[in-house]
């Protein structure tokens, strides 16, 4: 007997369409990506339904990054960081392709421990009087 399980779903042109629709009215938004899905779950992997639920981006898989999505006051998609990016990330390891939204990062692979998001943790630091 087969179970319920359901393996290799795809949901990559789900979220590039999500991003593709920032700036839109949410509500139209997500009844047309709602249309053509089985089941709503995967548009809230990127889509935050609470403020602490935002993420300035998202893992999907093991290497595939895409930017983190949230639904304004005025029910308006809008992405959690304008500046975060392919160039912004730093790949995890060597052996795999690792993208943002599908594009390959630019920066090289900086070793096992360094942060994914370097310039991130960077502004976040406290800053030290010299």
């Amino acid at each position: 007997m087969h179970g319920r399980r359901q393996l290799g779903l795809d949901y990559t042109p789900l979220f590039r369409f999500l991003i593709s629709k920032v700036g839109a009215p949410w509500d139209g938004v997500y009844s047309e990506a709602l249309a053509r899905l089985d089941r709503p779950d995967p548009i809230f992997w990127l889509v935050a339904r609470r403020p602490n639920e935002r993420r300035r981006y998202v893992l999907v898989g093991e290497s595939s990054y895409y930017n983190g999505l949230y639904v304004d006051d005025a029910g308006t998609l809008q992405l959690v960081d304008q500046v975060v990016g392919p160039s912004s990330l730093v790949p995890r390891c060597r052996c795999c392709t690792h993208t943002f939204n599908g594009t390959p990062f630019t920066r090289p692979f900086a070793g096992f421990y360094a942060p994914l998001d370097p310039d991130a943790e960077a502004s976040e630091a406290p800053e030290t009087e010299g």
